[in-house]
């Protein structure tokens, strides 16, 4: 009786894993593809879109795809525009610092959406997360102080940060969204965020650019949309349900994590130590926050007290 359990238990946490790594090679497939930013969203929305209504219609939910009320249809339209200009953003931030670089500052996200839902929904943040959040940005101060000749002297560069910090920005925007959402499928909602970007980029797509039918680029973009966004949402979507918050948090690292290898190991860029400490900072904060830790200085004080 113990096995069948163990391995039940077992599998939601490998699909979690599998996906959260996979998630990671977004940015070796968008480098990879050659093709501009707004065409690899583009392509992203179509081909994502496709696979994501084959499988709901495989699994026999195709009908939940249109169940929609208009408040539904509204705040999924909003939290789809900022999904797909947040992977406009962190596209470009690949393409103009680095996807390692890209990808620490990326994870800041969590504490937008602490600090937005204190400020704008009246959410208590508790001195622990401020702590928390102060220890992420000075996390993301030993990650760009290796770069600060680089963000004096290269244009570029600079921008490029920037564009990190606005994807990060965007997808907490959505992330709160989906929440006033409610119980509305997720599967249904990626496809209309998908639907929503081809939409809005189809009048941006640089049509010269385009590859021939026989060109490798093609094998890059469907990954992007097959497999980094139709296959990942299907391992994330079946895993969350059935996995605790700690262990969604702790298999979260592997995004990064992979992200990081793989830009090592395709382009030959890796971290100074100085950023390994402020990404260990950043993604232990970003932990704390989610799993409602306390600061240690505060558990402290409450003892001495």
């Amino acid at each position: 009786m113990s096995s069948p359990r163990a391995g039940g238990d077992l599998r939601p946490a490998i699909e979690l894993a599998i996906g959260m790594a996979i998630s990671g090679t977004v940015g070796v497939f968008a480098l990879q593809s050659g093709q501009p930013t707004a065409n690899i969203v583009f392509f992203r929305c179509v081909l994502g879109a496709t696979s994501l209504v084959a499988w709901c219609m495989f699994i026999g939910r195709g009908r939940e795809l249109i169940a929609f009320d208009r408040r539904g249809l509204l705040l999924g339209t909003l939290s789809g525009v900022f999904l797909v200009l947040n992977w406009l953003a962190i596209f470009e931030a690949f393409r103009l610092t680095s996807i390692g670089f890209a990808t620490i500052i990326y994870h800041l996200q969590p504490f937008w959406i602490v600090l937005a839902g204190g400020f704008l929904l009246g959410e208590v943040i508790t001195r622990s997360k401020y702590l928390w959040i102060a220890t992420a940005f000075a996390g993301l101060l030993l990650v760009v102080g290796p770069k600060v000749g680089a963000l004096s002297a290269d244009h570029d560069f600079t921008l490029g940060m920037i564009y990190a910090l606005l994807a990060s920005m965007l997808y907490a925007a959505s992330t709160l969204t989906v929440r006033m959402l409610g119980t509305t499928r997720p599967e249904a909602l990626s496809v209309l965020h998908c639907l929503i970007g081809a939409v809005l980029f189809l009048p941006f797509v640089q049509t010269a650019a385009i590859p021939n039918t026989s060109e490798p680029a093609w094998l890059w973009l469907a990954g992007i949309g097959v497999i980094h966004t139709g296959i990942v949402y299907v391992l994330f979507y079946a895993s969350y349900p059935r996995l605790p918050t700690t262990a969604i948090a702790v298999l979260a690292f592997l995004n990064p994590a992979t992200a990081l290898l793989s830009d090592f190991v395709v382009f030959g860029r890796a971290i100074t130590l100085f950023q390994a400490a402020g990404l260990a900072l950043i993604l232990l904060a970003g932990v704390g926050v989610n799993l409602g830790w306390r600061f240690p200085t505060t558990v402290k004080a409450r003892q001495q007290g």
